[in-house]
């Protein structure tokens, strides 16, 4: 996996940067592993050490807090689920097409990582700042999907349904009752049709 990390200069990673490197996507793995069995409060920077073969000097060579490496471990988290919905789009003309792919793929995520999810969407003040990075994130990604279409709407448009997605994330997790593809055909109708309103005023 770490063979062909470089430095961003572009230069190939020596053996001790590689090994180096190599431990700390092992800790990041075994932090994500440890929090979704055991739920962030409850896990130890000595459980996640643990689980990655490590010893605690070794975790704090990497990461000073248990904070810092769930940090990182959500926002390379949400990189990697933006390049997965990048990558379900890809040649997908359709503004309408593109949301609905959007939306199925974060709840996706969200019901197979729920603890991940509930920690960025449902613990308040504690990861806030967390939380506006990633949900910008994905509001950028959606706004130039909707631009075409919606022209200097789309900025809004983007973040009511984010936050609508959130919402939606929220209740994926707090509320067993409702099947997720139920979930994901209720959210996907709300936007479209919040969307056919918005394309409708914008050609006017």
């Amino acid at each position: 996996m770490t063979e062909g990390l470089k430095h961003a200069a572009g230069v190939p990673l020596n053996r001790f940067d590689r090994r180096r490197e190599k431990t700390r996507v092992d800790l990041l793995a075994a932090a994500e592993r440890v929090i979704s069995r055991k739920g962030y409060h409850a896990t130890r920077i000595a459980d996640i050490a643990s689980e990655a073969d490590v010893g605690l000097g070794t975790f704090y060579l990497h990461f000073k807090t248990k904070n810092e490496i769930f940090i990182e471990l959500i926002e390379r988290g949400a990189g990697e689920l933006r390049d997965l919905i990048d990558e379900a789009k890809s040649g997908v003309a359709d503004a309408r097409e593109k949301l609905k792919i959007t939306i199925c793929t974060i709840l996706d995520a969200a019901a197979e990582n729920p603890e991940l999810f509930r920690i960025v969407f449902g613990h308040g003040p504690a990861f806030l700042d967390l939380m506006v990075r990633v949900h910008e994130m994905f509001i950028e990604n959606l706004r130039r999907d909707l631009e075409a279409t919606l022209g200097d709407k789309a900025d809004a448009v983007a973040n009511l349904t984010i936050g609508m997605l959130s919402q939606a994330v929220a209740w994926l997790l707090d509320h067993t009752s409702l099947p997720l593809n139920e979930l994901k055909e209720l959210t996907v109708n709300f936007a479209l049709g919040g969307l056919e309103r918005a394309v409708a005023r914008a050609a006017r």
